[in-house]
């Protein structure tokens, strides 16, 4: 994959958008040409492009013994999933979590609490669900503003201790970076934009659930109609095709080799940050850690690094940095050397 950004800048800013590849904006060009020349005959069998996706998402995600539904976007997907759901449930929120969760969560109606959003954020998680006795757990599965990393090992333990619990994680801003296995998850159900990590453009995602997921979480009037629900009108082939065509590429590439290139520069990142006393403490005490950081920094220094072509993003109150496979230490190096 040649990623032509990467000549003009120092883009560590993969949390906020991935790149497009010249492999993939050719195919673009190639399925509009082809648009522009067939009209209204380009789009008879585009059934066949969308199923194709579903399978590769389900084989992708090893979540090819459960259900596979697309969406243009986390949100989205999540606000659909929130209408199927019985008002009567009570949730467990995730404090400064992805504002899609909260908001959507809040104005649907449905009685909330929150845990703190510290460096045991799995002890949080426990005591939250012995306290308010919730029947859904919501939280992402890094959180985007300095990406703290859901221990995956937890949430098996949590769906032991509470079989009935509903889990639904976003997973944004994880899924593309590490393999994953969401048959082996107990994750319920995950929902995922697709144009950060997975490299697939804007207005593309997918919900993965859980085929043995409690039927009496959803209202009997909505179950019935849960594919219309959840996959609304017409679906764009040049959306969803991009995310085939990259999931396809990342496949080649092969992910183990994409998760050891972000673990190792995750690795050096962090001990280079620590050293520079450039993260919190939240960060600084999690044994495992995810590839994205937020540094201690104003718009003053955010401004320096944009005006020297680092791309970056400002998020809560420092600087955020995204690490991707395409990245390299010697950015890392040149980044801090502004700091």
């Amino acid at each position: 994959m040649n990623f032509p950004a990467l000549k003009n800048f120092t883009y560590l800013d993969t949390a906020r958008s991935g790149l497009l590849y010249d492999e993939l904006l050719s195919w673009r060009k190639n399925h509009d040409l082809k648009f522009l020349q067939q009209g209204s005959q380009f789009s008879l069998n585009h059934e066949n492009l969308l199923d194709e996706l579903k399978v590769e998402l389900g084989r992708f995600f090893n979540a090819d013994n459960h259900s596979v539904y697309l969406t243009q976007n986390f949100s989205l997907g999540f606000k659909s999933l929130l209408n199927l759901i019985d008002l009567n449930h009570t949730f467990l929120l995730v404090k400064n979590d992805y504002p899609s969760i909260i908001n959507q969560v809040q104005m649907s109606g449905f009685k909330h609490f929150f845990i703190e959003n510290s460096f045991d954020l799995e002890k949080q998680i426990l005591n939250g669900i012995e306290k308010y006795k919730p029947n859904v757990l919501v939280l992402s599965i890094v959180q985007y503003i300095n990406g703290t990393l859901l221990d995956l090992e937890f949430i098996k333990k949590i769906k032991i201790l509470f079989p009935s619990l509903l889990i639904i994680t976003d997973g944004t801003q994880y899924c593309g970076t590490s393999e994953f296995n969401f048959n082996n998850s107990k994750i319920d159900v995950l929902i995922s934009s697709g144009y950060k990590w997975l490299l697939g453009g804007y207005g593309n995602g997918f919900v993965l659930t859980r085929n043995n997921t409690p039927k009496d979480f959803f209202t009997n009037h909505k179950s019935v109609f849960v594919n219309q629900i959840l996959e609304p009108g017409h679906h764009d082939t040049f959306n969803f095709g991009s995310l085939l065509f990259s999931l396809n590429k990342l496949s080649k590439y092969g992910l183990n080799n994409i998760e050891k290139s972000i673990k190792e520069l995750s690795v050096y990142a962090k001990q280079k940050f620590i050293d520079k006393g450039l993260l919190d403490n939240q960060t600084v005490k999690r044994v495992s850690h995810s590839n994205i950081f937020n540094l201690k920094g104003d718009e003053l220094l955010f401004k320096k690094l944009i005006e020297n072509k680092i791309l970056c993003s400002q998020r809560g109150d420092g600087i955020r940095v995204s690490l991707n496979f395409y990245n390299k230490k010697e950015e890392i190096d040149y980044l801090l050397s502004f700091f």
